[in-house]
């Protein structure tokens, strides 16, 4: 699948990747970091577990296979989420969800206040710490990353066709389509379909992925309180808290100005009543 596709009525594109078909060869993650022209990683006991990094984008985790002794390999990248929590919580609109469904960045109006990094269910973004002049960084997904043909360097790179690229309509229906066709190999889920809204990026395997790709279980999402987030974007559930704030702050402001003038009324009337302090008694004169 491929840029190539049919139209549709949705421009949104999205990355499809089948955990059944990676091999870990990580030559997703080479095309990535030729056409991004990233620098040389850095080794360190600092390093992120899942290989994410302020110099790779994408990264590859090996996690335990289906069968006892083997493994399963799963790329790791941005969700690109349909309704983007970092995007909301940029205080300067250096994150956008544009119309083909990527979400971009732009360090000139980045400020550092990294809350793009606190805002994001899946821990994607990463800051370049070991930088002078550090920005935030992750996948981009959008025209900077596109080779010739239309895809991204990281799909055009895979040799066996376990991460594609197209219409996210249409990916969405080869992932149901493989799961139906193979219901023994398959869990019967698409990680990305629905959780927090929706994302660009889909993933379908062999073994759970909930842990490795940061997406919480249906029980989890009942646990924590919140199993809104199993269908609805975190800037969408909060919507409607920021549209009754500020009649929250008129009412809770007004409640407490009356208060205060009803105790100072109060005061007022029992120094009214006392009698003076200090002065002659009323019953001695004459």
């Amino acid at each position: 699948m491929s840029a190539a596709q049919p139209e549709t009525k949705d421009p949104r594109k999205a990355i499809l990747t089948d955990v059944t078909k990676c091999i870990g060869c990580e030559r997703c993650v080479e095309g990535c970091v030729r056409q991004n022209k990233l620098p040389t990683e850095i080794s360190t006991r600092y390093r992120a577990a899942d290989g994410l990094s302020g110099r790779r984008y994408t990264s590859i985790v090996r996690i335990p296979g289906k069968k006892k002794g083997t493994w399963s390999n799963v790329r790791r990248q941005c969700m690109h989420c349909l309704e983007p929590s970092c995007a909301a919580a940029c205080l300067v609109g250096a994150f956008t969800k544009t119309p083909d469904g990527a979400v971009v960045y732009d360090d000139a109006k980045c400020i550092g206040c990294r809350y793009c990094m606190l805002a994001c269910p899946f821990m994607i973004p990463r800051y370049e710490y070991d930088q002078k002049l550090p920005y935030v960084r992750k996948c981009k997904m959008n025209k900077e990353c596109r080779v010739e043909g239309g895809l991204p360097a990281c799909v055009a790179a895979c040799p066996t066709q376990a991460t594609v690229f197209g219409p996210r309509e249409q990916l969405l229906k080869e992932a149901r389509r493989r799961i139906a066709e193979k219901p023994d190999l398959y869990v019967n889920h698409i990680y990305g379909e629905h959780e927090f809204g929706g994302t660009s990026v889909i993933y379908i395997g062999d073994v759970p992925l909930y842990e490795t790709l940061r997406v919480p279980t249906g029980e989890q999402f009942d646990r924590m309180r919140v199993s809104q987030l199993r269908e609805e974007s975190i800037p969408h559930l909060l919507h409607s808290w920021v549209l009754v704030t500020p009649f929250q702050f008129l009412t809770v402001s007004t409640g407490l100005a009356g208060l205060w003038f009803l105790r100072r009324r109060q005061k007022l009337m029992a120094e009214r009543k006392a009698p003076p302090q200090g002065g002659p008694d009323p019953g001695t004169e004459g």
